[in-house]
């Protein structure tokens, strides 16, 4: 699929509102901040973030800019 091509970034949690469901994430050497859903947090397995956790992400330019496709914690972070 598409999306496995993709880099995985390293990058640092900004902000998520666990109630919300929705965060952003700073990568390392994009000026734009990343949109975090939290049904990208769920297809992961991942129950929630927090601020200036380390993360790696997958990324696409969306119509409202940058959003994560894929993301992984970065201690698990082996590729």
């Amino acid at each position: 699929e598409a999306l496995q091509a993709l880099p995985y970034q390293p990058a640092r949690v900004k902000w998520y509102d666990q109630v919300k469901g929705i965060g952003f994430a700073n990568v390392f050497g994009l000026a734009d901040d990343v949109f975090l859903h939290v049904e990208v947090l769920r297809a992961a397995g991942i129950a929630s973030l927090e601020t200036g956790e380390a993360v790696a992400l997958r990324t696409v330019q969306g119509d409202r800019g940058w959003m994560a496709v894929e993301v992984t914690d970065w201690s698990g972070f082996t590729r």
